[in-house]
């Protein structure tokens, strides 16, 4: 399929329509877990947790038997995914699939060590999670498991370019160059990077372009260009409103932004599945990218608030409107869902009822916005109660010390090499 920003353009006002259509009253479609269901998954996630940290000091500890306490390891992971009760993605793939996958996210993570052993814990969790969307779009296509170097490239794009564009340390002016130099790099011009990180930025741009020459195909080369520009369009969402210079975007500007930049980036790792994409897969995987960038919006109300972020849950705290605004995510979804027909439907199933859960666990990052009895009444549909939600949302790697991290890593070398 041909892709230009003139059709793109018009499904993102389709989509921006569905968004406004969405209902915005608490759903009847969602399924209860009993309380007794919940503590059993509680009490199975505790045990596993104690397992996993038992296994993991073990190894982690100077042994000349190494070799057999890393093999321990991959068996309890092997275990646990054939076993748990929670995501049960057991019961949507087989043994063989989940160990070809399993062996791609390693190989995922041999390369991005291998290629910025600097990056912090943060960084490396954002390459990988990159990733694994690419993986579910290749499961829902059923398309068989494989690394893929130019998708590699794209998924490091994003922790690269977020910390350069984030690092106070770097003005206006040098994140103006470092964008120039993706745009021209982008349009087949030749550059020349002023420092090892530009160097390193172009490099995974070439990865792609070792797999798509521009000869052939100039599409995923569009796409970039505009995921480029939907990125620089959302730096207004970054200036904080003030007497002196006011810029409030209105609704309407925020989801543009939301729309493009969360669309174009579920678009192009569509892209990297090796199937022709047709018009019914261009309106889901966009509407889909909508979603996942509000899921990632609703868990930080509460920084980007205050670090003057204009998002559509900053746009009114109170808490009849951030409710509102999740029961729409949830009709959104289901919507988008219900419409899609996937090459792999016991698969999407499985995709539906993840995307649920990262809703509920978005809001436990956030749940200070929320009223007690929405909280209540949410609770009734988690698998696990909401304290305990909230308990591993605040122990999640990402959150975990300097110190700590240093060791995780170390560790993850020793694991993956």
């Amino acid at each position: 399929m041909e892709l230009d920003r003139n059709k793109l353009n018009s499904y993102f006002e389709e989509i921006k329509i569905c968004w406004s259509d969405a209902k915005a009253t608490f759903p009847d479609f969602l399924r209860e877990v009993s309380y007794t269901q919940k503590l059993h998954n509680e009490q199975y996630l505790q045990s596993v947790a104690k397992q996993f940290k038992e296994q993991l000091n073990k190894f982690s500890r100077p042994s000349i038997r190494k070799r057999e306490e890393k093999k321990k390891l991959f068996l309890l992971v092997n275990k646990i995914m054939a076993e748990e009760t929670v995501i049960g993605i057991h019961q949507y793939m087989d043994s063989q699939t989940l160990e070809a996958y399993q062996e791609e996210l390693i190989e995922f993570l041999r390369h991005e060590r291998t290629f910025s052993p600097e990056l912090p814990f943060e960084s490396i969790g954002q390459g990988i999670r990159n990733y694994i969307v690419y993986i579910m779009f290749n499961e829902l296509n059923k398309k068989r498991p494989g690394f893929n170097t130019a998708c590699f490239g794209y998924s490091m794009l994003y922790p690269f370019t977020d910390n350069y564009i984030d690092n106070k340390a770097y003005s206006s002016q040098d994140k103006h160059s470092y964008n120039r130099l993706i745009r021209d790099k982008l349009e087949g011009k030749k550059v020349t990077p002023s420092s090892s990180y530009e160097g390193k930025t172009c490099e995974l741009l070439d990865m792609i372009e070792a797999s798509y020459p521009r000869h052939q195909d100039n599409t995923i080369y569009t796409l970039l260009l505009l995921m480029l520009e939907a990125q620089e369009g959302s730096l207004k969402q970054h200036r904080r409103p003030s007497k002196v210079q006011t810029h409030n975007l209105t609704l309407d500007e925020i989801l543009d932004i939301s729309v493009k930049k969360g669309g174009l980036s579920v678009l192009i790792d569509r892209f990297f599945v090796q199937k022709e994409m047709t018009e019914h897969d261009l309106t889901f995987y966009l509407s889909f990218g909508l979603f996942l960038q509000l899921a990632d919006d609703l868990q930080d109300i509460g920084q980007d608030y205050e670090e003057g972020s204009q998002t559509l849950f900053t746009a009114n705290l109170g808490h009849e409107a951030e409710e509102q605004l999740v029961n729409k995510l949830l009709h959104f979804l289901y919507g988008i869902m219900d419409q899609y027909t996937s090459e792999n439907e016991g698969f999407k199933q499985f995709l539906i009822s993840n995307c649920y859960q990262l809703i509920y666990s978005s809001i436990a990052g956030s749940k200070e916005f929320f009223s007690q009895e929405y909280l209540d009444h949410l609770e009734q549909y988690l698998p696990v109660t909401f304290p305990y939600l909230e308990k591993m949302y605040l122990n999640r790697l990402d959150n975990i010390d300097m110190q700590n991290q240093e060791r995780y890593i170390k560790i993850l070398d020793e694991l993956i090499f």
